[in-house]
């Protein structure tokens, strides 16, 4: 499909943490999804209740999925899907005014309940405890086979760590190679777009804590081999086999599976398969023995490559494929491409869309000290300018060989780790973040139609102040008087977002000003399936 290449599909999945207006501190929002479902009732929209047995954890509409990420006090929004071949280069600004009415409407209705949403990537005074777990934790029943059966520390991202992740659509073909540039240039994203310099009140020496999360999930787990799904590979992946290969082969041990009518994040039952196979053993064999992980009820698992549809999640890199099957191929077929290293040809012809999920970028919003800039574009800009990135670079066909010549692949672990600790001022042999990410974003900018370029405007000012979020939150505290937590609590009340928030597109086209992807439809429905992406 070569005009995806030029007007892929569209979206964002963008985590927010929420706190409570009086004094800063984390805010429990089960109350909020009753309240934000009789707002959009009461404008007209066609919305309908996601509930988990009694409770209520999310608003489903046309083009936005409102929920819960990983505890209450961490909201999320899926917002697409938009755009696609045949809808010309509108679709990034509508993208743009989709997310900024989701953010008016979400503060909106906060702002009733007196919380708000915070300019952080993470709540920076939510305690990390066994107790604020319990009490926060979304009722979603993997998270405790995570816990319990693979020893994984999930309690880590109870603080609402939070990431803006943009999804762009891309061919079969293109996948791996989009997957590489976005792991390549997650180094520059992380120095733009970091945006958590403090945990449970207290300075972290880091500006982007949020991403120690993963090394702190996954210390001890049951399987070793659970250790390397945050890890980059020494080598890019060179094929669709490649990379389902280092995700499901040898040396790891599969997930648990959602029962008919369940997903992985769902709040269904979720079967457990005995031994703990890896999960290319698990499809190559024939019925298997598993167990409901909830009531220990035994069950028989056929294989099919429907499960590799449910746990296409199984990685936690700063990037992965995604992809949703109109026709679902058998079992056969798939291991008859997989042996031939033909995957791709297969998923050209079995899938109604893919599309790369980024999840580099730390969660930024226009807070007032944003929006008092004399430059409206910069606030108007910092929600979607993810999106842009991801597509401008993913539209740019010679970006990654050029990128790869200032930063080679071997470096990116360590210039990772010099984002997270030190943001635009990390330096690995000579190159510093700061010259990476003006190259990646001369790039990105490349590949953007004159008419989308506009929402580059705020990492261009992290650029040229050289302050990205958690830089500013570090040079307001050392302003404010009192402890540690009492400082923090100021400026999370600070940079909670205030309306009317900036936007340059005025109102959202009609619908018949951008053409949507005949198959956007199947992507909306895999993700509220979904759920989310954690």
């Amino acid at each position: 499909m070569p005009d995806m290449q030029r007007n892929p599909t569209l979206g964002a999945e963008i985590e927010m943490p929420v706190a409570r207006l009086d004094d800063g501190s984390t805010y429990d929002a089960r109350s909020f999804f009753p309240a934000f479902l009789n707002h959009r009732l009461a404008r007209g929209d066609r919305v309908t209740a996601l509930n988990a047995g009694d409770q209520m954890i999310g608003v489903e509409g046309d083009l936005v999925i409102t929920s819960v990420d990983n505890g209450f006090n961490n909201l999320e929004s899926a917002i697409g899907v938009v755009g696609g071949p045949g809808s010309g280069t509108f679709s990034l600004n509508r993208l743009a005014s989709l997310i900024h009415r989701e953010l008016t409407d979400v503060c909106d209705v906060l702002g009733e309940l007196g919380a708000g949403v915070v300019n952080f990537s993470e709540h920076p005074a939510c305690p990390v405890t066994e107790q604020v777990y319990r009490e926060m934790r979304a009722p979603k029943p993997i998270y405790g086979y995570w816990r319990e059966g693979r020893g994984w520390r999930h309690e880590q991202g109870i603080d609402a760590k939070a990431q803006n992740g943009p999804t762009t659509g891309v061919t079969a073909a293109d996948a791996v190679a989009a997957l590489n540039l976005v792991l390549l240039t997650a180094p520059a994203l992380i120095a733009l777009y970091a945006n958590s310099p403090f945990e449970n009140g207290e300075l972290t020496g880091l500006k982007e804590n949020r991403l120690t999360i993963w090394p702190r999930m996954f210390a001890e787990p049951v399987f070793p081999g659970d250790r390397t799904f945050h890890q980059v590979p020494d080598q890019p992946f060179r094929s669709l086999r490649d990379y389902f290969q280092w995700m499901f082969g040898a040396g790891t041990a599969m997930q648990v599976l959602p029962l008919p009518g369940n997903s992985y994040k769902g709040f269904g039952g979720l079967a457990r398969v005995e031994g703990d196979p890896d999960f290319l053993t698990f499809l190559r064999g024939g019925p298997a023995r598993a167990f409901d992980i909830e009531t220990n009820a035994p069950l028989e698992l056929v294989p099919s490559v429907d499960h590799l549809d449910k746990l296409q999640f199984s990685q936690f890199l700063d990037g992965r494929i995604r992809f949703a099957f109109a026709e679902l191929p058998t079992v056969d077929s798939f291991f008859e491409a997989f042996a031939k290293d033909a995957l791709e040809d297969l998923f050209a012809s079995s899938c109604s869309g893919l599309y790369i999920e980024g999840r580099a970028c730390g969660a930024t919003f226009p807070d007032p000290e944003l929006c008092g800039l004399s430059n409206p574009l910069v606030a108007a800009s910092a929600a979607v300018s993810p999106s842009a990135l991801q597509k401008g670079l993913q539209l740019n066909p010679d970006a990654y060989r050029r990128l790869s010549r200032f930063m080679p692949w071997r470096d990116i672990r360590m210039m990772r780790e010099e984002a997270i600790r030190h943001g635009l001022g990390g330096t690995l042999n000579g190159l510093t973040l700061k010259r990476f990410s003006e190259a990646v974003l001369d790039e990105a900018e490349a590949g953007l139609a004159p008419a989308e370029r506009w929402m580059l405007a705020y990492p261009r000012h992290v650029l040229a102040t050289g302050q990205n979020g958690a830089d500013r939150a570090l040079a307001a505290f050392e302003t404010q008087s009192g402890d540690s937590r009492t400082r923090i609590l100021k400026l999370v009340r600070r940079r909670t977002l205030q309306g009317p928030l900036p936007c340059p597109v005025l109102a959202i086209a009609p619908a018949s000003s951008s053409v949507f992807h005949k198959d956007s439809a199947n992507l909306v429905k895999a993700r509220s399936r979904a759920l989310g992406s954690h």
